[in-house]
């Protein structure tokens, strides 16, 4: 390292190493060893620091000689880059500040009920309420009565048991997989829409520790229109992207024609 101390390219103070005419300080480390660092392991960072720095401008000085001259002017991409990473940001900052975010139920299943037929199950899914008991669970019979139980008053206990003795659980209308998601939650093999069919609705499967009862409270197989609530989280994405898209049009016809009104565009 050099012990002087000069005025150079892009800091000031101590000089720790040249390369041709480039210089790089002390105070171009700023920032570059996070707080708390050892001693050792800072003399580390500095170092690779260091070095990456040499190397870098080793080959940039390299290309400079070496490259014909139409190759060296990036002028024209550095400002359409500049341009374009400024419009970008303000974009950003747009529709940070104004994109309505809130989606109606109303408007899920208006964008549903419109654009349902493009949305073609690649997989079967099954909607599914599911318990984990222990196998010494006490309640093992009346899970069994209730989960399969279409009476309000049972599916209320249900849920009451299901929180005291439960492992884990689903209780919710609509909770939509497909048989590798139901396989990763549940040790079930194989099931298809022609069980479904011949109403083996409820599946109950056991190791050595759990028992797993599952109730299959609906089924869609591939190739047919999945239900609204299974397509909820990608329906939103897609009216949220529109939503971002229209005001970012909306805001550059805006600018235009204002700059037009006020005679700072001309176009001749």
């Amino acid at each position: 390292m050099v012990g002087c101390t000069q005025t150079g390219n892009s800091g000031s103070g101590e000089v720790l190493v040249r390369v041709y005419d480039k210089y790089l300080y002390a105070s171009d480390l700023e920032g570059v060893i996070p707080a708390g660092t050892s001693a050792r392991d800072s003399l580390t960072i500095v170092r690779t620091f260091i070095q990456n720095w040499v190397d870098r401008e080793l080959i940039v000085k390299k290309a400079e000689e070496n490259l014909p001259e139409e190759l060296k002017d990036y002028s024209d991409r550095i400002e359409e880059y500049k341009n374009s990473l400024i419009i970008y940001e303000y974009e950003k900052m747009l529709v940070r500040q104004e994109l309505d975010t809130n989606i109606s139920l109303e408007a899920l299943q208006e964008y549903y009920q419109r654009h349902k037929h493009n949305f073609v199950l690649k997989k079967d899914i099954m909607n599914i309420q599911y318990l984990v008991l222990h196998i010494d669970s006490p309640a093992i019979t009346k899970f069994r009565q209730y989960i399969r139980s279409e009476v309000p008053e049972e599916k209320d206990s249900l849920a009451l048991y299901s929180s005291k003795y439960a492992e884990s659980f689903n209780l919710l209308d609509e909770f939509w997989l497909d048989m590798e998601e139901v396989a990763d939650v549940l040790p079930v093999e194989e099931y298809s829409f022609r069980d479904f069919n011949a109403n083996q609705r409820y599946l109950e499967v056991r190791d050595s520790v759990y028992i797993y009862m599952i109730s299959v409270q609906d089924y869609k197989p591939a190739d047919s229109v999945p239900p609204m609530q299974f397509l909820e989280d990608e329906i939103e994405r897609i009216i949220l992207n529109k939503r971002k898209n229209d005001l970012i049009k909306n805001m550059r016809q805006t600018v235009l024609q204002d700059a037009i009104e006020h005679n700072q565009v001309e176009i001749y």
